[in-house]
């Protein structure tokens, strides 16, 4: 059974979300802080369900917090819609964001693309591979990047976009051949995508407004131009 951790202030929040997902055989670890929970956070967990405003330790530092040790999906909840753009725009780490009140149905779906992903990926390979380009580097294994030998902070989908892009390099992709790869769900937009590609370009690009990897094809999509 996969173990999720679920972060809200809010007791009945974390209750109805406990039985949702034991009814879909997801075990919760509840948190009722962000102290609480940086400190149940262990490698036994598949995914943090994080809500954004609590009185402790918001949920924007606990995530940073988290991604100090682990690439864990994160996804953040808030009663705040207008805090999406700020949640991604400031590149913190989160994978994913659903407003309260939210449907009980697609927030199990996210869940479950998140964990179906995150396994995927996680899985140990027989043969460690390391990608080196320019000043990047990129180990598959360790799930580490980094450039100009500093370690480079990515979260799960900002890893699998890149992987995504390192494998169907050189090539013109469609927002929705990202999405529909990526994300692996109908339930987000190409919105999604061009937000995600800012975040990566901020994080590997010298220039983001002038990038050597991630461009753009106008009408299209993108290319990933890189010869290994």
């Amino acid at each position: 059974m996969d173990r999720i951790m679920v972060v809200d202030d809010e007791k009945k929040i974390v209750h109805m979300i406990t039985e949702f997902m034991k009814v879909n055989q997801i075990e919760v670890v509840p948190a009722y802080s962000g102290r609480e929970a940086i400190k149940k956070l262990d490698a036994t967990l598949k995914l943090v369900i994080l809500d954004i405003n609590m009185e402790d330790i918001d949920g924007m530092e606990v995530c940073r917090k988290i991604r100090e040790k682990s690439n864990i999906p994160i996804l953040f909840l808030s009663a705040n819609s207008s805090q999406y753009n700020k949640v991604l725009g400031l590149g913190i780490g989160a994978d994913d964001y659903v407003t309260k009140p939210f449907d009980p149905i697609e927030l199990i779906a996210r869940v479950k693309a998140h964990i179906r992903r995150y396994n995927s990926y996680d899985n140990p390979v027989k043969n460690r591979i390391v990608i080196r380009f320019g000043d990047i580097r990129i180990d598959r294994a360790a799930r580490k990047v980094t450039k100009n030998h500093s370690e480079v902070s990515l979260s799960t989908t900002e890893f699998n976009l890149l992987l995504f892009f390192l494998d169907n390099r050189n090539t013109v992709l469609t927002r929705k051949q990202i999405l529909n790869n990526v994300w692996e769900s109908e339930l987000y937009d190409r919105n999604t995508v061009t937000t995600y590609v800012k975040r990566l370009r901020d994080k590997i690009e010298d220039d983001r407004s002038n990038p050597k990897y991630i461009k753009s094809v106008r009408g299209i999509g993108y290319i990933f131009e890189v010869n290994l």
